[in-house]
């Protein structure tokens, strides 16, 4: 299991254990560890990027309006890599607060046929505390 996006994963993990974050602080979490990516909730840009990132907090780690939780995050990351930008976006990461299993098993086919298609998919569990969770997909 690759674990290149960690450290991204662990600096939003600590920023929201702070307090909480809101989808612009992500962004910008995100940009200034990244550069241009495609970045999910919030407005993912006017083109396709190799990188996306979808983060979903809906418990005591958000903060602010426009959050997705992890329903809603999984189906606009199957809409991005299947939908906006098939053969564009080869890396996406995943980063929640909750995992919802029965809505990954409503996208497990089109996850699967992703992963088959060379997309790496990186997804990682954080929590109070700025804790960090690697899990498989």
């Amino acid at each position: 299991m690759s674990m290149e996006f960690l450290t991204l994963a662990q600096r939003i993990a600590e920023a929201a254990a702070d307090g909480g974050l809101t989808v612009q602080q992500i962004r910008e979490i995100a940009r200034s560890q990244l550069g241009e990516i495609n970045c999910y909730p919030g407005v993912p840009g006017d083109r396709c990027h190799q990188l996306a990132l979808f983060v979903a907090l809906h418990g005591q780690l958000r903060k602010g309006k426009g959050h997705e939780n992890c329903a809603q995050i999984l189906e606009e990351m199957i809409r991005h890599l299947q939908g906006r930008c098939p053969g564009t976006t080869r890396h996406a990461v995943l980063i929640l607060d909750a995992w919802w299993h029965d809505h990954y098993e409503k996208w497990r086919a089109n996850i699967e046929t992703i992963k088959h298609d060379g997309v790496r998919i990186e997804v990682y569990l954080i929590g109070a505390g700025g804790w960090v969770a690697p899990l498989p997909m």
